[in-house]
């Protein structure tokens, strides 16, 4: 089912829609990694982008599959919303991060979609009249250091398959994390913080949202319930 929806105002604290506006989360990218710091600029964000979604596409119905910090702080306007479900990919903890939930002394790791299995999201339908401009505004949250893969995808919904786009991991970039132990996640999740707020907030938060959606994700489940366990030990 779908639900008519107001995304202007995200549902928890974090990066913002005036944030991504004002290019205020790549200077925040650029304090925190200092001249290590590789955020791509206006114009690779546009050109990136354009090789997926052309300025002249059809967005009359067009859906972005958000698995992660999208499900409960989408930012992005959209009309609609609807669980679905991909194939060919699952999530995963499987990109390190040194600036927004880590940092060059303690990475942390974020959400992917890895390659194999499924995976249930939340799907939002953008407006046709702003799509372009709100996938503009996606690019700058999500590509900042290009280390995902967007990918236009199938999103099977109760009302149908949709067409959408997902942001997936890209195993050639050196934040891609290998598969590790799950005690080795469960200690960089645990203690790993950047300027938006510490990792493990960034896995309740996923989690909490889910769970509001009526998904069930036991392998996170399981890991927050680790990462809890751990700080409480100390």
């Amino acid at each position: 089912m779908t639900t008519p929806s107001d995304s202007s105002k995200p549902e928890s604290p974090g990066i913002t829609r005036e944030m991504l506006k004002n290019w205020r989360v790549a200077s925040l990218a650029r304090e925190r990694d200092g001249a290590e710091a590789s955020i791509a600029s206006e114009d690779q964000l546009l050109e990136s982008r354009r090789l997926v979604i052309a300025d002249d596409a059809d967005v009359s119905d067009f859906w972005v599959f958000g698995y992660g910090s999208l499900i409960y702080n989408p930012i992005i306007e959209h009309s609609h919303r609807a669980i679905a479900s991909i194939y060919g990919y699952h999530r995963r903890f499987c990109l390190w991060t040194k600036i927004g939930r880590g940092s060059p002394d303690c990475p942390g790791l974020v959400l992917s979609l890895d390659r194999g299995g499924s995976c249930k999201g939340v799907a939002f339908r953008l407006n046709p009249q702003n799509a372009i401009a709100e996938l503009d505004l996606l690019w700058r949250r999500e590509m900042m250091t290009m280390a995902y893969r967007p990918r236009l995808i199938s999103l099977h919904t109760d009302i149908g398959l949709k067409r959408g786009l997902a942001f997936v991991a890209n195993p050639t970039r050196p934040a891609y994390a290998q598969p590790m132990p799950f005690e080795a996640t469960v200690e960089v999740v645990a203690h790993a913080a950047g300027f938006n707020g510490p990792c493990r907030e960034y896995l309740y938060d996923t989690v909490k949202g889910m769970q509001a959606c009526g998904i069930r994700d036991h392998q996170l489940e399981k890991l927050a319930a680790a990462v809890q366990q751990r700080l409480a030990s100390h």
